[in-house]
């Protein structure tokens, strides 16, 4: 298994890299799309949608979603759309984390509606704030910059949590995410902000005011996170694929990222940045 991870990794890693630092936004799009559409496919599956036209029909709606929204919709108007949607999310993940979700609420997360809206909704959002940042000055610097600010708060979660993991963060959905996997997760990302305000990815942004957008967003990955695993408790799955050799599916590698992407670019705009 750690074999496939290195291999799957050593590969799609370069790849992404190349793609964000050398693609104009127009043919980066193209790519978005895939892996958004390939995300949802497999989140289409986790809620039991298993009729391959009517996933078909829901991955068209996603698209046309994300055209409407790229086209018509005010930025600002769709961040604060998608933060207020994350907002709640950390909510009812905070609320219910440790207890489990109540009746009602628990039959909602099993109605079919309500998982296509889901993630037709928030794959649309993540995928128009990748496009909206790319296509600025610092855009694709700052597209990796979050890329990676997950990837290191995930490595620093697991160590952490391996290590001095006492604390459930919510037991009743992810057993195995603690408190103190949180704070490793944090407290690795904070170094990394620091390094990458000192080679100016931060544009004109006070150090403090990075890396308190930086630990928002972080912040934000881990209930993207969570709330991915809401579904798969919910429906009894484990994974949310196999498309990638030892790292499970594309919704599984990119979940802390749906959330974290549209929650950093909200962050830019509000602090001026954007």
């Amino acid at each position: 298994m750690l074999k496939q991870r290195l291999i799957t990794a050593a590969i799609l890693i370069p790849l992404v890299i190349f793609g964000i630092l050398n693609l104009q936004t127009a043919n980066l799009q193209w790519f978005v799309a895939l892996v958004s559409v390939l995300a949802a496919w497999e989140w289409f599956a986790i809620i039991g949608i298993h009729d391959i036209t009517k996933r078909l029909t829901w991955v068209l709606g996603l698209c046309l979603l994300a055209t409407l929204i790229l086209t018509y919709l005010p930025l600002g108007f769709v961040l604060f759309i998608a933060s207020l949607l994350w907002l709640m999310a950390a909510m009812i993940i905070l609320k219910y984390g440790h207890q489990g979700l109540p009746s009602q609420l628990a039959a909602l997360f099993r109605q079919t509606r309500f998982g296509v809206a889901s993630a037709v909704t928030l794959i649309a959002l993540f995928w128009v704030a990748i496009i909206a940042l790319h296509q600025t000055a610092l855009g694709p610097q700052q597209l990796l910059y979050v890329m990676v600010s997950v990837w290191l708060a995930d490595t620093g979660g697991y160590f952490a949590g391996k290590k001095w993991g006492k604390t459930a963060l919510a037991a009743a959905v992810s057993p195995n995410k603690t408190w103190q996997g949180v704070w490793g997760a944090l407290a690795l990302t904070t170094v990394w902000a620091m390094i990458a305000y000192s080679i100016d990815i931060a544009g004109a942004m006070s150090l403090i005011a990075w890396i308190g957008l930086t630990l928002v967003t972080v912040g934000m990955s881990i209930v993207g996170d969570l709330f991915e695993s809401l579904f798969k408790r919910s429906y009894n799955v484990k994974d949310s694929g196999n498309l990638l050799p030892g790292h499970g599916g594309i919704l599984d590698r990119i979940d802390s990222l749906i959330s974290a992407v549209p929650i950093f670019v909200a962050g830019l705009m509000l602090l001026g940045s954007l």
